[in-house]
């Protein structure tokens, strides 16, 4: 019989494994049925075994130890002591008698024994795997190569099964029982595995290279164990929630936190030094390099309770700076080594920080600063090198790895010798300056790609190179008197050529003469130069409130006695002079300011090359820097809130501060340059919307917004802005322009300016609106592009008001905005042809509604409601079972119902998030924001089609839109129309099965509220009862027989209580149904059996013990119940 098997077994797998054209799908298909038939096979132990023995297929072997897997997990419970440990000996002596297995194989049949230890331990609580690690030892100790590679799959598959709840195989265990069995395993038996581990590794240490390819083999599998110990996520003292410990589990690389009885292990010094022996001998091999470096970045990150004492810890550290010199002065580092030896470092300071690192020998501690501080420069000089190329770029990030060391070491630098920190900083500082700027100041080697080809092919310098550039930033702040006059130096003689070659070039305007490579280089430097000192000059956190750095105010402070206050005004008041030009400015200019300055006078030089039409011989790429400089001095430096300051520069106060003249020349200034850029670089959009946006920025602020009002350049920027001017600027930054408006008149404080600054602002957009609407022959030329254009344009100041809204102009805005609202649904009804304007409008109402809507009382959110309704409708006369033979038809319309399905689920929050009180004008106005989305999901749900379901971002949208109003108004759902609650549970039916598991958790979710909501209200009875009843045998199927993962499961099985508790009876039938199909009366019994203690403490009462009882006494029931139903 077992003969028979394994012949017919032999003969589909030469089908399967046979080329396509040689066998037709009728017999795949055949094929295929014979294996997965021979994968539910009942006690197949002994005729595996035979197949394993006999088979000359490695596939069939493969699919026999499969077999053998899913057999062991189903049938456990059905074999007594004696039969496990034969098979598990069987096993174990046919993989070491078989040493030409197939790799797969192999692992496979040892996984399987690895499952068997696992099990035997959880259920015996004998020695079990100390005896079986004991067996493997003699392996592992053998000196035959053979038998010590199979000794470390064992160990592997060991590690692999008790590592995690999350990596371990299905083994029949519950989640508990899984953390439960690692714990016992770290506590008894991990420790000895490793000691096995660094036994085999010190053996193989004494192997001179060259290593041949099956030592390699060999070394590489022991260095893998070794890393995965090292990486191992040991348990904390309690048992933590599951969330809890899938997070840990998910990092990849948790810190080594081992308990205190691996004290002996890791306190030894030979156990570090023969990781940096063992890296040393392979470093000449990238791929076992690789692994031994992963074990110095966890050897790095020792902690917790094996290192408890102070003295253990600094012990611990001075073994591993030694070793680590001993590694960086043998010689430059490979390519291949960079990352690692830099990451090891950055998370070495991480877990031992300055008060460890200060306790070093002197001697030791200058060596290693010393020796930090040359391999900074050196990551910095060859990270420098790879900005212009497309490959990995190794150095930029091993420089970020160290640079993330020296932060820690800056941010205490109090502990460290200060002269050793000091000439660190400016030898960082210089080569970093060095290796960016251009000869003969400094080394960059040109580049070969234009300024256009950069813009496609990389992102923006000021994103990619944040992060190093706010380390250079930290060093300078810690050299001020050293790095700013630099910077202010190389500056002004940058400017000061650059503005020599464009007077050169437009003086000889008719000359032929292309060659620009002059002002490339230029450009580049000050590119560089500027992001440099707005990084030194600010220090900007999200989240946080952005302030002058306290290392520059007290710079400033130092200089005050050789400071002229008025001359420094001078200076900074003269962006059209050079500084060198004014009399005292070079003795007597504070350098800080002269820094702004410089770049001010940058602002001023190309402001006048745009004006004099050389905008072909400018950098965009600079302008933006300079544009991105402005925006991050202003919101530090400009007009800054001095009660947060706990010492403050008075040259800064008066150059600077809110109630100077100086700071409002400042305010006028940034303003005047970022509206000239909108109105003359208009040809480069990324330019136009950054400009844009730091308008926003500079100007949302209570004082700076307040202060503008009385600055010429808004007031040009507002008279352009009324009069069309920025008519063709690109969409974003139209709006930005509007919202900056929209911000200053908020903070204005005063009355009479105040309402006459929004009759400028709003009157010229409402007339114009009005100029288009009440036209007589619009309804004949809307479809001309140049009313298409205006109404667009109207469309895109409106959403930037809108964006502009706030608690405190609502008053304000909202008499303008109502009629607007009104406007733009009779907008969507002629333009319903023309996708882009419906679009624009759909956007206006998503950010009213996100914007404005919490602030509205009940008449006023009435009126919003009622624009948002009556526009879906329109939408949905025009489009419903609209045909287009277009091939981009059905993704625009997902786009289309994309956002109104934000729409509407932006004005569910109005019943989670509202701030008015109700007043008596809301008494006729009474309507919750779940009516409306439910109101307006009927709309759209006749357009939705399961093809528009396959979009992702829709389908998420859609089911957490039915998600939210379920939550906020459950009675609402009951209450809906019969045909749309079909529709409704028919897409949550399609969501359980056909999309992702977010999609399924959220259906989930949905049919537990409803189907609480309806045992707590007693709607026995009701349609909606009877609609939700064939969702009790939907999930009872889905939690038995599909392959969910562990937080899936958890959720279907609230779910299913609730529906338990909904249809008690039905849940019986569907019980006993399933018991009367099994075939088998072993597996009926025990199905039998698993109910009855599923059932016999279930309340079905809805309080949260017994909810959470059920939610534990279901997971044991699953993990057993889904074994021998053969569900993987």
């Amino acid at each position: 019989m077992a003969e028979q098997v394994m012949r017919e077994l032999e003969a589909s797998a030469e089908i399967l494994l046979a080329p396509p054209n040689v066998i037709n799908s009728e017999q795949r298909h055949c094929a295929e049925l014979v294996f997965l038939n021979f994968q539910k096979t009942k006690s197949p132990f002994h005729l595996c075994q035979f197949i394993l023995a006999n088979s000359k297929s490695d596939y069939v072997q493969f699919q026999a130890a499969s077999l053998l897997k899913q057999a062991t997990i189903r049938e456990w419970k059905l074999m007594d002591k004696a039969t496990i440990e034969q098979l598990r000996t069987g096993l174990l002596n046919f993989v070491l008698q078989n040493a030409s297995l197939q790799n797969y194989v192999r692992e496979q049949l040892l996984l399987v024994v690895a499952i068997m230890v696992k099990r035997s331990s959880v259920e015996e609580g004998s020695e079990i795997v100390a005896n079986f690690l004991t067996e493997v030892s003699h392996l592992i100790s053998s000196g035959d190569s053979t038998m010590q590679t199979i000794g470390c799959s064992i160990l592997t598959a060991l590690l692999n099964e008790f590592s995690s709840s999350t990596r371990a195989s299905d083994v029949g265990l519950t989640w508990e029982a899984h953390l439960m069995a690692k714990k016992k395993f770290e506590r008894t038996d991990l420790k000895r595995l490793f000691q096995f581990c660094l036994q085999g590794l010190s053996e193989l240490n004494k192997v001179v290279p060259p290593i041949a390819q099956d030592t390699a083999k060999l070394f590489k599998k022991f260095l893998i164990i070794a890393e995965q110990v090292l990486t191992w996520n040991f348990q904390f003292a309690m048992l933590l929630p599951r969330k809890l410990v899938g997070m840990f589990e998910s990092q990849q690389s948790p810190a080594l936190r081992p308990n205190a009885e691996w004290h002996d292990v890791f306190l030894d010094p030979n156990v570090i030094g023969l990781f940096y022996k063992l890296h040393w001998q392979v470093r000449e091999n990238p791929d076992l390099c690789h692994h031994t470096l992963q074990c110095f970045h966890q050897l790095a990150s020792l902690n917790g309770s094996v290192v408890n004492k102070k003295e253990d810890r600094c012990t611990y550290l001075r073994w591993f700076i030694e070793n680590l010199l001993n590694l960086l002065s043998s010689g430059p580092l490979k390519d291949y080594e960079a990352i690692g030896i830099s990451n090891m470092i950055s998370r070495l300071h991480v877990f031992f920080p300055a008060p460890y690192i200060c306790t070093l020998p002197v001697e030791l501690l200058q060596a290693y600063l010393v020796k930090l501080t040359e391999l900074t420069c050196h990551f910095a000089e060859r990270a420098s090198q790879e900005e212009d190329a497309q490959e990995d770029k190794v150095y930029m990030e091993a420089f970020e790895h160290i640079t993330e060391a020296w932060a820690t070491i800056l941010q205490d630098s109090q502990y460290f010798p200060a002269d050793l920190i000091r000439q660190s900083s400016i030898q960082i500082f210089n080569h970093y300056l060095k290796t960016h700027l251009s000869p003969p100041d400094g080394t960059r080697v040109a580049t070969t790609n234009t300024p256009a080809e950069i813009d496609e092919i990389e992102e923006d310098d000021r994103v990619k190179y944040r992060d190093q550039l706010s380390a250079i930033g930290v060093f300078g702040r810690l050299i001020t008197d050293h790095s700013i006059p630099i910077l202010v130096k190389l500056l002004e003689d940058r400017i000061t050529r650059l503005h020599g070659q464009l007077q050169r070039i437009h003086q000889l305007a008719g000359a032929a003469n292309n060659d620009t490579s002059v002002l490339d280089c230029l450009n580049e430097d000050l590119h560089w130069l500027v992001m440099i000192s707005g990084h030194l000059l600010t220090s900007i956190s999200e989240g946080e409130t952005s302030l002058i750095p306290i290392e520059i105010i007290r710079f400033c402070v130092l200089q005050a006695d050789n400071v002229n206050v008025q001359t420094t005004l001078q200076v900074l008041a003269s962006p059209t002079h050079r500084a060198s030009d004014i009399p005292g400015a070079e003795q007597t200019t504070d350098p800080v300011v002269r820094l702004i300055s410089a770049v001010f006078r940058m602002c001023e030089v190309e402001k006048r090359a745009l004006e004099a039409n050389l905008t072909h011989l400018l950098s965009p790429e600079v302008s933006l820097t300079l544009v991105w400089f402005l925006g991050r001095f202003s919101v530090c430096y400009l007009l800054p809130n001095e009660t947060y300051y706990n010492e403050m520069s008075l040259i800064l106060t008066q150059a600077f501060g809110k109630d100077t003249e100086a700071g409002l020349w400042t305010l006028d200034y940034v303003i005047g340059k970022l509206e000239s850029n909108l109105s003359l670089w208009n040809s480069e959009s990324k330019l136009v919307v950054e400009t844009a946006h730091t308008l926003t920025t500079v100007l949302n602020n209570t004082e700076r917004g307040d202060k503008a009002i009385q600055c010429s350049s808004l007031i040009n920027l507002v008279k352009k802005q009324s009069s069309g001017a920025y008519h063709n600027l690109p969409t974003a930054a139209k709006r930005s322009i509007l919202k900056s408006l929209v911000i200053v008149g908020t903070a204005n404080k005063v009355a009479d300016v105040k309402e006459k600054y929004w009759t400028e602002l709003l009157k010229p957009l409402q007339d114009r609106f009005q100029a288009v609407m009440c036209n007589p022959t619009f309804p004949q030329t809307y479809h001309t592009k140049e009313v298409q254009g205006e109404v667009m344009d109207l469309i895109e100041c409106l959403t930037g008001v809108v964006d502009g809204c706030t608690l405190t102009n609502l008053n304000d805005l909202l008499p303008v905005l109502n009629p607007l609202f009104e406007n733009l649904v009779k907008l969507v009804d002629l333009y319903h042809n023309y996708r882009e304007i419906v679009v624009m409008i759909f956007q206006v109402f998503c950010v009213a509604a996100k914007r404005i809507l919490c602030y509205l009382n009940q008449a006023g959110a009435k009126i919003l409601y009622e624009c948002c309704i009556n526009m879906i409708r329109v939408y949905a006369k025009h489009n419903s079972g609209k045909l287009s033979r277009e091939a981009s038809a059905e993704e625009d319309q997902y786009q289309d119902i994309l956002l109104l399905m934000q729409l509407l689920t932006e004005l569910l929050f109005k019943d989670f998030i509202d701030f008015p009180a109700t007043g008596p004008e809301d008494a006729d106005a009474q309507i919750s924001a779940a009516d409306v989305s439910l109101y307006g999901l009927s709309i759209i749900m006749p357009m939705m089609s399961a093809d528009l379901l396959n979009f992702p971002s829709l389908c998420v949208q859609y089911f957490k839109l039915v998600i939210s109003v379920c939550e906020v108004q459950p009675a609402k759902i009951c209450q809906i129309p019969a045909d749309l609650l079909k529709s409704l549970l028919s897409s949550i039916e399609f969501g359980l099965t056909s999309y992702t598991s977010d999609v399924s958790a959220l259906c989930l979710d949905f049919l537990s509220i409803l189907a609480l909501h309806i045992h707590r209200t007693s709607l026995q009875g009701s349609p909606i009862h009877t609609a939700l009843e064939p969702f009790l045998k939907l999930v009872f199927d889905m939690v038995l027989h599909q392959p969910l993962d562990a937080d899936l499961t958890q959720a279907a099985s609230g779910t299913l209580y609730a529906l338990v508790c909904c249809y008690q009876t039905k849940y019986k039938e569907l019980v006993q149904e399933l018991i009367n199909s099994q075939s088998d009366p072993v597996t009926a019994q025990r199905l039998l059996t698993s109910f009855n203690n599923l059932s016999a403490n279930m309340t079905l009462s809805l309080d949260r013990h017994s909810r959470i009882k059920f939610r534990d006494d279901f997971e044991k029931f699953i993990t057993e119940v889904r074994g021998y139903l053969c569900v993987k």
